[in-house]
């Protein structure tokens, strides 16, 4: 009787405390939700964007504007939001059809992919110049 509540008592110790499997795999949730939250510019991009600037943001030539290596993209972060919300040319406004947050971490990807590099605009930013 003694032996069996001491192993009660060990197996109780050892469901409470976390197994090294609990901890890597809850890690490993985390990192993942980390990769997807830096993921979600480039899978943005590519449900409303690549189908006329491509995946590689090169462009149809003399059809849709490069966006890598855009003096556009890498000038003023407010002007690519503007472009965003009011549209140019044959590009159309995205006002209203997706959130400022997908829209400022869009922008944020075009502006740091494919060897661009600029600063960061917020969703708050782009509200406000609505």
């Amino acid at each position: 009787m003694l032996y069996s509540r001491a192993m009660k008592k060990e197996h109780a110790l050892h469901r409470d405390k976390p197994t090294r499997i609990s901890v890597l795999f809850s890690v490993f949730i985390f990192c993942s939700s980390v990769v997807v939250a830096e993921d979600t510019g480039e899978q943005l991009f590519l449900n409303n964007c690549a189908e006329c600037h491509q995946r590689d943001g090169k462009g149809i030539p003399n059809i849709y504007p490069a966006l890598a290596g855009s003096e556009v993209v890498r000038g003023s972060s407010v002007d690519v939001a503007l472009v965003m919300l009011i549209g140019r040319g044959e590009m159309p406004s995205f006002a209203g059809a997706i959130s400022h947050e997908d829209m400022a971490s869009i922008i944020n990807y075009v502006r740091n992919a494919w060897g661009n590099s600029g600063e960061e605009i917020s969703a708050q930013r782009i509200e406000n110049l609505r």
